[in-house]
């Protein structure tokens, strides 16, 4: 009997009520079985769920809903008999649809019993829970995900660091000899501009692969500058030289362009013209030729065109060729090696430059053809002019704090810096240029991030502190994160190795002011 319910309600309407109100639930199957398991009634929530009508099912044992396993491992009798034991069970699994498809089931096994105690039947409620360990599994992989993005993320940062760190001393010292060029012998000069150019190369291809979120997120950097694209050309070839020869190719060029300065980034510019005759060189037979020719059309825009004797693009895979991680042919990778990143980063380049880049072919063995547009200066343009800024004094001296661990780089940097016309003190590590701060005379602070006995935030906020002391991160850590952490931590100007030396000696200029 039921227990404070209303006297005026007769029971027969009660269980009428009941009954309609299971009935009507949809988002639980809620049915009936006999001591055997057999189905005795059926609401609309089970036939939403399992596919069954009433019709269809009723009068059929339950297990139809278990998969073949668990009915060949006794599970639909077990979890009977565990429910008449316990009175109630619990059970989450795969379960069976009318057309053979399986969903995640949160399952409730009620044992019913007679006034004697006796097993008269079960209740039974199950619930999709498909979605619901859909969106745990999700969050799991997301967490897991984001885990290993944060370790690839570290890694990436610590091995972009280590690998900058080498190149700036050997960019400091091409740097000084080619300021000093006339102490050396005439033959050397070249020798120097090799050596600068090819480091400065490096220094791009490691900011680019190694950090590939700000690619993705249109976060390059130009410098813009008066680039004289013939001999950014030659450059390039000049890079390739090596592996020209090595594969015995015949290179002819036909530089017949009349306007051919253009407003761009130069190393930028360089990495893309060496991109393309690395991509021409790499997929070229032995003895093959490649073709390389600039010209101006009626807009007076520049064009460098690069055709090649090599294996060709199929023209369904042209759309794609610019895609990050995409190469003409998956075998491509395993035959030439790559990472299928360099045209994907020409074509940024190139739209940064507010240029086009193209590629033809006519399929496998005709070989293909890059064409890249860009815009010229225009006549009477301010041209900034490289050359006309490298070596140049400061317009002020400073006293400068240099805190680099690396002696290599710590060394080059002190001479060029005293070559620029500043006074240098360095130390190499925080305890002895904390004791330089508090004792002598520094406008600014040149200071590394990673330091043996502590970090060069410790001897940035020192400077705050005191107050008319600049600093200047000068470290292998770049990315966003790294340069909000020094801003935050008292640096004014957070600079990457290998240093660009322009944008070194312009931030002295300005910390002087």
């Amino acid at each position: 009997m039921l227990k404070n319910w209303p006297n005026s309600i007769p029971l027969y309407e009660t269980a009428e009520q009941f009954h309609i109100l299971v009935d009507s639930v949809e988002e639980y199957a809620i049915y009936m079985l006999d001591p055997n398991g057999n189905i005795i009634t059926w609401n609309t929530g089970a036939q939403k769920i399992k596919g069954y009508s009433a019709e269809e099912i009723i009068g059929k044992n339950f297990a139809s809903f278990y998969t073949a396993d668990d009915v060949a491992a006794g599970k639909p009798q077990r979890n009977l008999r565990e429910a008449s034991r316990r009175g109630s069970i619990r059970d989450q699994g795969l379960r069976v649809r009318k057309d053979g498809s399986t969903f995640e089931a949160e399952v409730v096994i009620t044992a019913l019993r007679d006034e004697t105690g006796k097993i008269r039947g079960f209740s039974k409620v199950t619930h999709d829970i498909t979605d619901q360990i859909r969106s745990r599994e999700f969050e799991t992989e997301k967490i897991a995900a984001q885990k290993a993005s944060k370790a690839k993320d570290d890694f990436l940062a610590a091995l972009s660091h280590e690998l900058r760190t080498p190149l700036t001393p050997a960019l400091a010292a091409a740097t000084y000899l080619q300021d000093n060029a006339e102490k050396l012998p005439p033959e050397f000069a070249e020798d120097i501009e090799i050596i600068k150019r090819n480091v400065q190369l490096q220094a791009r291809l490691i900011d680019d692969l190694l950090d590939l979120t700000r690619i993705a997120r249109g976060k390059l950097h130009l410098e813009l500058e008066d680039c004289d694209a013939h001999t950014i050309i030659r450059n390039a070839l000049e890079t390739a030289h090596s592996a020209i020869v090595a594969k015995q190719l015949k290179v002819s060029t036909k530089v017949e362009a009349k306007e051919y300065h253009i407003l761009a980034d130069c190393i930028r510019l360089q990495q893309v013209f060496w991109n393309l005759i690395n991509n021409a060189v790499k997929f070229t037979s032995q003895g093959g030729e490649i073709t390389i020719r600039t010209f101006n059309d009626k807009r007076a825009r520049f064009h460098f065109e690069i055709a090649d004797t090599g294996i060709g693009i199929e023209p369904q895979r042209l759309a794609s060729l610019f895609q990050p991680f995409e190469q003409a042919d998956p075998s491509v990778n395993r035959q030439f090696g790559g990472l299928g990143l360099g045209l994907a980063i020409s074509k940024r380049l190139v739209d940064l430059h507010h240029g086009t880049i193209e590629a033809e072919s006519r399929g496998r063995s005709f070989g293909a053809t890059f064409e890249v547009r860009l815009d010229t200066l225009t006549e009477g343009a301010a041209a900034i002019g490289v050359n006309g800024r490298i070596g140049r004094k400061a317009s002020k001296s400073s006293r400068i704090l240099l805190v680099e661990d690396h002696e290599d780089t710590r060394r080059t940097m002190s001479r060029l810096l005293t070559h620029f016309g500043h006074e240098v003190v360095t130390a190499d590590n925080v305890g002895t240029a904390t004791e330089i701060m508090g004792s002598d005379h520094v406008d600014v602070l040149l200071c590394d991030i990673g330091l043996p006995d502590g970090s060069g935030y410790e001897l940035a906020a020192q400077a705050r502190a005191k107050g008319q002391i600049k600093a200047i991160a000068l470290t292998g850590f770049g990315t966003e994160k790294d340069v909000r952490r020094s801003k935050e931590a008292g640096f004014d100007f957070h600079l990457v190795k290998p240093v660009n030396f322009q944008e070194l000696q312009t931030v002295l200029d300005q910390v002087s002011t």
